[in-house]
């Protein structure tokens, strides 16, 4: 089918994070715990007539991996110019920002993931006037301030919508003029409907001129995406298309007119069964949600492995207590020995029996540190394994 490019003067949001986790792993390939990554690309809006969970959905499509959906009330309010797209034979198209990041939670990971459309308020879809039926449409891209506009303020104030503003189709001829010093230089004129409105400035006139004339040399008409603005009093106009430098070599290679004639205003518009379950989907109920596991949890052969190597650790830990018993008793016995003589000679050689005694007294805490050691280890010896 032949896309049709909808107008990008806004954002809407993606509910991504539930259901869609297999696509959106498809398109990144790889992701990693705590590091986000972020896709940028192109995006089919398919109406789903047929949702048996949300009536009148509107999918997100990457190619053929659907990547998420529109909130209820956005698809309501979307599913009029989205459905006249479809009905008039057309892919709806617009571009998305999709970011995504790999969690671990407890010994399991799963994904946390957004989705952003660059898409405009649901009235300015589409342009007030239809492309030129020769014009190649530059792809959307920042606005360029239009000059001059005001030269032709009351042309642009009766095509200005009542609601102040409005997308339109703007056409780019190149002109060269010739100064009073004998340069000459390009300057492109910006038309609606085959009437100046105004000019772009001479810097990127410079950078469109080749690009208009290649269009002319194969019987295209540039065009572009603008805005107009205003009230009673002022407007603004400008042109939404890419620099020179940014557009694609296949927009030379087809230089494709994105926006052909649809079906006529209508109140609504059939559009065929469109929905396919994604694997999340397909196991949807009305439980929450639980999160996705992407990384398997231990198998229960280990677990037994683990008790076992407990278990075989046990009979050491309790030789290694009776060890440290006997190390604290013989410890006990000497220091208590050197204490008691260190008492006795601290009448006759006083010098020599405070040394005894701290001697003595040391040896003796160290045997009640090893003591209330080995209490601890036979504690934990008693315990249940399985408890720890």
């Amino acid at each position: 089918m032949t896309d049709y490019v909808l107008g990008d003067r806004g954002t809407v949001q993606v509910i991504t994070d539930d259901y869609y986790d297999a696509e959106i792993l498809q398109v990144f390939e790889e992701l990693l715990i705590d590091r986000e990554r972020v896709w940028n690309g192109e995006v089919r809006l398919v109406p789903e007539p047929d949702n048996p969970y949300q009536p009148q959905a509107i999918a997100v499509y990457a190619d053929d991996l659907k990547l998420g959906r529109l909130s209820p009330e956005d698809s309501a309010a979307y599913w009029g110019p989205i459905t006249r797209v479809v009905a008039s034979g057309y892919d709806a198209v617009t571009r998305m920002q999709l970011s995504a990041v790999l969690r671990g939670v407890t010994g399991e990971t799963h994904i946390e993931s957004s989705g952003q459309l660059s898409l405009s308020a649901p009235g300015s879809l589409f342009p007030l006037n239809n492309a030129p039926t020769q014009a190649t449409l530059l792809p959307q891209g920042a606005s360029m301030k239009v000059l001059d506009e005001k030269d032709h303020s009351e042309y642009l104030h009766s095509i200005l919508p009542p609601s102040g503003e409005g997308r339109v189709i703007l056409s780019l001829e190149n002109n060269q003029i010739k100064h009073a010093d004998g340069r000459v230089v390009d300057s492109v004129d910006v038309l609606h409907d085959r009437k100046v409105v105004g000019r772009l400035s001479t810097q990127i006139s410079e950078q469109l001129a080749p690009v208009i004339r290649y269009a002319y040399e194969h019987d295209k008409l540039t065009s572009a995406w603008g805005t107009i603005r205003g009230n009673s009093f002022e407007l603004s106009l400008t042109v939404q298309a890419v620099r020179p430098s940014e557009i694609p070599a296949e927009w030379y290679q087809e230089l494709p007119n994105y926006l052909p004639e649809l079906l006529p205003a209508a109140p609504s518009y059939e559009v065929p069964p469109a929905y396919v379950p994604t694997e999340g989907e397909a196991t949807r109920s009305n439980a929450p949600k639980k999160k996705r596991s992407l990384m398997p949890s231990r198998p229960a052969a280990a677990e037994h492995a683990t008790l076992e190597a407990n278990g075989a650790e046990a009979e050491p830990t309790a030789a290694h207590s009776l060890g440290l018993q006997r190390i604290s008793v013989l410890l006990g016995l000497v220091g208590g020995l050197i204490l008691v003589t260190g008492l006795v000679l601290v009448f006759f050689k006083p010098l020599l029996g405070v040394l005894g005694i701290v001697l003595g007294a040391s040896i003796a805490f160290l045997a009640l540190f090893f003591g209330r050691d080995n209490s601890y280890t036979e504690e934990e010896v008693s315990a249940d394994p399985l408890e720890h």
